[in-house]
């Protein structure tokens, strides 16, 4: 190896360390994922100019490309909120485009999940545990115009949204 090819090498060696530890102590799945990209195309950056292109090329589309296109996958469902709302209750087109104004705001997608009954336990907060329903854990149920929700962190979010203030739904955290 030549000094030349040592000095074009070394900023990106050091590169490395950096985002990795940017990357593990990321809070963000967003940032994770830029991290993550960008991690995987020093790599195959290095890979080449050491005279590796097939391994590089490999990098690239798996570690970077297929790795990212999966990311954005989970981290697209991450951002869905399932809403429990009991058959019998009616569910206005009013109510509904409320809450959909609300978590736009935080950017979530709304799923509606019709149950028979949402459980609750002797204090009247809903029996989170026992409520799964097949296409995932729920995070609110909406009985009338309260929305339970069962996480403090989407809660308090939720407050602090602009549109809450317009709207009449209850946010209560069980």
């Amino acid at each position: 190896m030549t000094n030349i090819q040592i000095a074009t090498l070394l900023p990106f060696e050091f590169l490395l360390p950096i985002i990795g530890i940017l990357l593990i102590r990321n809070q963000s799945p967003i940032q994770g994922l830029i991290y993550r990209s960008f991690l995987g195309s020093t790599a195959a950056l290095i890979y080449s100019l050491l005279g590796a292109p097939d391994v590089a090329l490999t990098e690239v589309l798996v570690g970077t490309l297929l790795s990212t296109l999966l990311y954005i996958i989970a981290i697209k469902g991450c951002y869905s909120v399932i809403i429990l709302v009991e058959n019998d209750s009616v569910l206005n087109n009013s109510l509904e485009n409320d809450l959909h104004l609300l978590f736009s705001e935080l950017n979530f997608n709304i799923v509606f999940k019709q149950v028979k009954v949402i459980k609750k336990v002797g204090s009247g907060n809903v029996d989170w545990d026992n409520t799964n329903v097949l296409n995932g854990s729920p995070h609110a149920a909406l009985i009338g115009n309260d929305l339970l929700v069962e996480s403090p962190i989407l809660r308090e979010e939720l407050l602090s949204t602009n549109t809450i203030k317009n709207l009449s739904i209850n946010i209560i955290n069980t």
